[in-house]
């Protein structure tokens, strides 16, 4: 290493230090040198690694961004709407409404692909691996800049390590995480101008980094950990003072701020409940207990970036238990993580490389670590996207340190090859798996399928495979009638749901699926009746299950009952159309004539244009021989479907019985009109 600016000698001290950066790194033109066949390679390597995704079709929760999604498939029209409402607005599983987030831009870039492409998910999967490839050459030059005096081989070996590693699919590879690509993407642009402002003293970089950084947060808040990662940043490898990094900093924070003041008081409320098979942890009351647990997952991601295996598209309840300080585990990690930091902070000083590799992992992945704030799924693969960063800086400066190469000399080609064979030992087999691990992000039934059998333990995962499932028997049988019936695909569907309340019995809404499936495709309405109480019992204001159980018995004859648990399906959820239907079939069927016009009454005011709370109406009048009223709803009834022709048609032959020739021949006109368009 070449000698401190400080001092005359070389000290084994000195030479762990990083060197600061004085001025940027004069790089040669683009067409010149070893760098640019570097950076060629980069590019090609994203392709090697992510190119088998253009085959790929739609998968998990791209419905939210992407396909057949209502606001992204009116196109570029849709970006003012994009820009000014929530990220996420569907019912929740607990029966209300999520409400949540703001990530506007990747929905914006796929409401532009819509308006260029229509729905095609290999365009889309391929600016996905251009976006990844534009990263690998950014975090490339930011590395180089960052180091400039060690050999260019140590950023490229980082950059290929850090794109390799197989926990990186789930962003890649699903375009609902485009957003996780994008928002890193900024935040690595943001540190560039940051550094440049501390480099050169350039108030307009600060302001550029300032503002990339609020790009990054709008794409998604995975980089709100850079808050700290930065400065640290530019601590370690710049000569910044303390003035700077305070006010690269603040420029941050007030960006940060600006943001969530938006979000608050320009777009709507948010609601995002958390679910117990989600996360348990947000409803667990002690924080001994979140800081055990969080020490369980955090050594959950350590093996994840040593040994990427099994990869899972959702975790949740109970693949991470809620566990004590006395697990094994617990005590294992608490050595480990202690042993690295202690380890990061005695190496501060020194501006050690390692040191910084074990604080910016550290910094990143704390976000997620379920003791600052209990993140939904508990653990997934994409929260290490970012702080992988620091476990490739690390590994590579090992395998440096285990050959004993200065990374800080001109390396000869014998130096060179020794580092890349004993970097192909894991590069090699991360290449790999990454690659076999995106065929089975092809479609969610190709992901669910493969992950299942490790997914015993997840009572989310075991639901989410069985919705779909489910959803798709449905629709086979809705196109294929009976041939599109498999009651093979039913035990299998009934099964995943077994093992959900196996593993939860609290999820309610698996054990109103299990009814649902033994009343629909077993004809079992026992069984059937024995799963919705037991989904009301465990949530007691669960209006499906009521409905339910309204449905059940309304099968059964015993219309007192039904009616019953209707009301309560009703009171909980006084817009449910099918509901309210229901609930009135239910009054006709007790004689209560009144009350079931009232509440079809109750649908017309929601929805005026459906004529068949109209025709009940007026069915329910002619059951008690009223038939001055049932006319009344059915002339109702025409006015808002006149091409009705059983409406029209009832209507001419009672009014040419009672002798008005006005209304007889008009609504025999109405019904010649609609019979001969037919």
């Amino acid at each position: 290493m070449k000698k401190s600016s400080t001092s005359k000698t070389v000290t084994a001290k000195q030479v762990k230090t990083i060197k600061p950066v004085d001025q940027p790194l004069a790089v040669k033109p683009w067409y010149v040198g070893t760098a640019l066949w570097l950076k060629a390679v980069l590019f090609i390597f994203a392709f090697i690694l992510y190119g088998n995704t253009m085959k790929n079709g739609y998968s998990l929760d791209d419905l939210y961004v992407t396909y057949n999604n209502p606001v992204v498939n009116k196109g570029i029209k849709a970006i003012p709407q994009i820009l000014s409402t929530r990220y996420i607005n569907l019912n929740a599983e607990a029966g209300g409404t999520m409400n949540f987030g703001y990530r506007p831009l990747a929905k914006v870039m796929f409401a532009v692909e819509h308006q260029l492409f229509g729905e095609d998910p290999a365009t889309s999967h391929l600016i996905n691996i251009l976006l990844y490839a534009f990263t690998l050459l950014i975090l490339f030059s930011i590395l180089r800049r960052l180091l400039p005096d060690y050999s260019i081989w140590f950023p490229f070996l980082v950059t290929m390590l850090w794109a390799a590693h197989p926990v990186h699919t789930e962003v890649v590879a699903s375009l609902k995480n485009r957003e996780e690509l994008i928002s890193f993407l900024f935040a690595l642009l943001a540190l560039q101008s940051f550094i440049t402002f501390a480099v050169r003293n350039s108030w307009l970089s600060l302001l550029a980094g300032a503002l990339l950084f609020l790009l990054s947060i709008f794409s998604k808040s995975s980089t709100l950990p850079l808050l700290a990662a930065i400065p640290l940043t530019l601590y370690f490898f710049t000569r910044a003072d303390f003035k700077k990094i305070a006010i690269t900093t603040l420029a941050m924070l007030m960006v940060l701020v600006a943001a969530v003041l938006f979000v608050k008081f320009f777009l709507p409320q948010g609601n995002r409940p958390m679910l117990f098979s989600e996360n348990p942890l947000a409803f667990e009351k002690s924080f001994f207990l979140h800081i055990s647990t969080g020490m369980y997952a955090l050594l959950m991601y350590l093996k994840l970036l040593v040994y990427p295996h099994p990869l899972l598209f959702y975790y949740g309840y109970n693949t991470i238990p809620v566990v004590g300080f006395l697990n094994i585990w617990v005590i294992l990690s608490l050595a480990l993580h202690t042993g690295l930091f202690v380890y990061a902070v005695l190496k501060l000083r020194q501006k050690h490389l390692l040191s910084y590799a074990i604080f910016f992992y550290l910094i990143v992945i704390s976000m997620y670590s379920n003791i600052v704030k209990p993140p939904a799924g508990i653990l997934a693969e994409r929260f290490l996207y970012i702080a992988s960063l620091g476990f490739s800086i690390a590994v590579i400066y090992l395998i440096f340190r285990l050959l004993k190469i200065q990374a800080d000399k001109t390396l000869g080609s014998s130096q060179v090859m020794k580092a890349i064979l004993v970097l192909m030992v894991v590069l090699i087999p991360f290449t790999a798996r990454t690659v076999v691990r995106n065929r089975d992000w092809n479609s969610q039934i190709s992901l669910f399928s493969h992950d299942i059998a490790y997914l015993n333990h997840s009572a989310k995962a075991n639901f989410i495979y069985a919705t779909t499932l489910k959803t798709v028997l449905i629709e086979k049988l809705k196109n294929e009638g009976n041939q599109g019936f498999s009651e093979q695909q039913v035990d299998k569907i009934i099964g995943l749901l077994e093992q959900t309340v196996k593993v939860y019995p609290g999820y309610f809404e698996a054990w109103n699926s299990l009814g649902e499936m033994y009343t629909m495709m077993k004809n079992d309405n026992e069984k059937a009746l024995e799963y919705f109480n037991r989904a009301v019992k465990e949530k007691p204001g669960y209006a499906a299950g009521w409905y339910n159980l309204g449905y059940i018995y309304f099968q059964k004859g015993d219309f007192t009952e039904a009616l019953t648990n209707f009301r309560r399906a009703s009171r909980l959820d006084t817009a449910d159309l099918k509901t309210l239907s229901n609930l009135a079939a239910c009054y006709h069927k007790t004689g209560q004539i009144d009350s079931a016009v009232i509440t079809n009454s109750q649908i017309i005011k929601q929805k005026p244009e459906v004529i068949l709370p109209y025709i009940n109406n007026a069915s329910y009048y002619l059951s008690v021989k009223d038939s001055a009223n049932a006319i009344t709803w059915l002339e109702k009834a025409a006015v808002v479907k006149p091409d009705n022709m059983k409406v029209t048609g009832v209507l001419a032959r009672y009014f040419s019985r009672k002798g008005d020739k006005e209304k007889a021949n008009r609504y025999h006109q109405l019904y010649e009109k609609a019979q001969a368009k037919k």
